[in-house]
């Protein structure tokens, strides 16, 4: 299918799926998607190059799965970009970020769409609840990862638990009306930045808490560089702490 033809798509959710050479790890993945999501839903699956081992797989899948997109990644390499290409092209009323590795075996983006459904503007995971906490890397990634989500919550005021995780769906119409300025590779750091602008701007955010049983790490480690992405991470923990009177007075 044209790349300029997946526009035209009547489907209410579009899933980016950023690849790099993840080859047969993502055949469960998607496979799953497919099988356990009730709504109508396409996958873009975004690569870099013709040569990512993951294109022959994809190209497999199709004769099973109509609604599977490979997708070229239009600018520089990398996840952050990759996912631009994806919003720059899903034209579904929703679109949502799913990495390549997690496998969720009990549909949780059911019950995220069944937020959006209800008025929800941006919907994300929650990895740090009680059952499941899991943030992965090494201590010092965890760290940072856990502290700056609990800033984020508790002392910013953002009415979500989970900023930098990619498991997040977006009302496409929010996300036409945000610049996204991220340049730094990672795609917590886009989805951090459209979460606290959106906060700011008042739409309407909430979140599904992961149970261990959600989601199952087929491969992939994270891909935080602390001392690279230090700047970009405290970058958006300091908008939001300037704009903290802003976002707490749209908590409802």
């Amino acid at each position: 299918m044209p790349q300029e033809e997946i526009s035209k798509s009547e489907k209410m959710l579009t899933l980016i799926m950023p690849v790099y050479n993840e080859g047969d790890a993502v055949i469960p993945v998607i496979s799953t998607l497919f099988l356990t999501v009730l709504y109508p839903m396409q996958i873009f699956v975004v690569h870099d190059s013709p040569d990512d081992i993951t294109v022959p797989t994809v190209k497999k899948l199709q004769k099973y799965f109509n609604d599977l997109y490979l997708v070229k990644n239009e600018w520089d390499r990398g996840v952050l970009n990759a996912i631009k290409t994806g919003f720059k092209n899903a034209n579904t009323p929703y679109i949502g970020v799913w990495v390549a590795y997690h496998l969720d075996p009990f549909g949780i983006l059911n019950s995220m769409i069944k937020k959006m459904e209800n008025g929800c503007d941006l919907v994300s995971a929650n990895r740090f609840t009680v059952d499941s906490k899991r943030a992965r890397g090494d201590t010092i990634k965890k760290m940072f990862s856990y502290g700056g989500n609990i800033v984020l919550n508790k002392i910013i005021g953002m009415p979500i638990s989970d900023i930098t995780t990619s498991i997040k769906v977006y009302r496409k119409s929010m996300l036409d009306s945000l610049v996204i300025e991220t340049v730094v590779n990672g795609g917590w750091a886009v989805n951090a930045e459209l979460a606290i602008k959106a906060a700011i701007k008042g739409y309407r955010l909430d979140e599904i808490p992961l149970e261990k049983k959600n989601i199952t790490l087929v491969h992939g480690l994270t891909n935080f560089k602390v001392l690279k992405q230090l700047p970009t991470y405290f970058r958006w923990l300091f908008l939001g702490w300037k704009n903290r009177k802003l976002i707490k007075s749209h908590i409802h």
